[in-house]
């Protein structure tokens, strides 16, 4: 009985290790949303002026108007090229599939000396997306690539689900308890 608790609590810590990875190169690090891209990293700040006033670093709450800032860490970044695209997730198995069809944001290839790269988008429906964020270097010599797919507006779904999930699990785990503590002993007696 208690084992099959533990493969479940197992199964659930990978489901959320799995997750935590679907965001590709952007994570949270001491409080910063950061972003890897080849060796270097990019710290990465959205928000939402008409919503509120918090930030996020993965997920966007809802559709409408976004500001999105992309900061290079490292001087390297600044001496490339860097070239932003959003793509709608449409089931493809790279983001550069179709692009051009798929692209909802597209910022060109620039340079940015002060390693800033900020962008202002509508999104205007719900949905999931993929970030491509590419650096490249004047001669061609180094290129690298940051893949991130995030979703707009389903935030409040994925939290419900999380939510459902851990009650779920909070009455498994009292309904095991309480046959162990009630129901096995008054076979045993």
């Amino acid at each position: 009985m208690k084992m099959r608790f533990v493969v479940a609590m197992s199964m659930a810590t990978l489901g959320w290790v799995a997750q935590a990875h679907a965001h590709g190169d952007v994570g949270s690090n001491q409080g910063q949303c950061l972003m890897k891209i080849g060796p270097d990293t990019m710290t990465f700040t959205g928000y939402q002026p008409l919503k509120s006033r918090e930030q996020f670093c993965d997920d966007i709450p809802d559709a409408g108007p976004t500001i999105i800032t992309l900061d290079a860490q490292q001087d390297e970044l600044r001496d490339m090229n860097l070239e932003m695209r959003v793509v709608r997730d449409v089931g493809q198995k790279d983001p550069n599939e179709n692009a051009e069809a798929n692209t909802e944001y597209y910022s060109p290839p620039k340079k940015y000396r002060t390693g800033t790269l900020t962008f202002d988008h509508n999104f205007p429906v719900q949905g999931k997306f993929i970030g491509v964020v590419t650096a490249k270097s004047d001669d061609g010599s180094k290129e690298y690539r940051a893949v991130f797919p995030f979703a707009v507006g389903l935030t409040e779904t994925k939290n419900i689900t999380i939510a459902l999930f851990f009650g779920l699990l909070g009455l498994v785990g009292f309904g095991l308890w309480y046959k162990s503590q009630f129901v096995d002993k008054k076979k045993a007696a």
